[in-house]
């Protein structure tokens, strides 16, 4: 057995990531659940601001961008007039607010990023690769 040491955390530690990673990781959630094997394995969920409200506020403000390839993977994830990305939003915020134990506004957009998954620099950018 190997003997017992220091804790190497805070006993309080829940982990070492930041509201911004679970945020894109709930929101990648949703795409996957609402999408099931259509588009989500083409997905890079950006959260580009992530606003604490200020005071006299009571919502967090978060606007976020979701990846794709491909025109044709924009379509799909958008759906007809929308109503695809308006119930993954909807899904996600529903997540984010169980989640951060506060209310949400949540901007939730899709941008085609040609063959992002094939560029090193988009990679190492997006965390894939060091």
């Amino acid at each position: 057995l190997i003997p017992a040491g220091p804790p190497l955390y805070e006993t309080d530690w829940l982990t070492d990531r930041s509201e911004r990673f679970f945020a894109s990781e709930l929101i990648r959630e949703s795409l996957f659940e609402r999408l099931g094997k259509e588009v989500p394995y083409c997905c890079e969920v950006r959260i580009d601001t992530f606003r604490e409200p200020r005071e006299g506020e009571k919502v967090i403000k978060i606007a976020a961008s979701v990846l794709v390839e491909r025109d044709s993977q924009k379509g799909i994830l958008v759906g007809k007039g929308g109503s695809k990305i308006k119930q993954i939003g909807v899904d996600s915020r529903i997540k984010l607010e169980a989640f951060l134990e506060h209310r949400v506004h949540l901007d939730l957009s899709v941008k085609v990023e040609k063959d992002w998954r094939r560029n090193t620099d988009k990679l190492k950018e997006y965390g894939y690769l060091k």
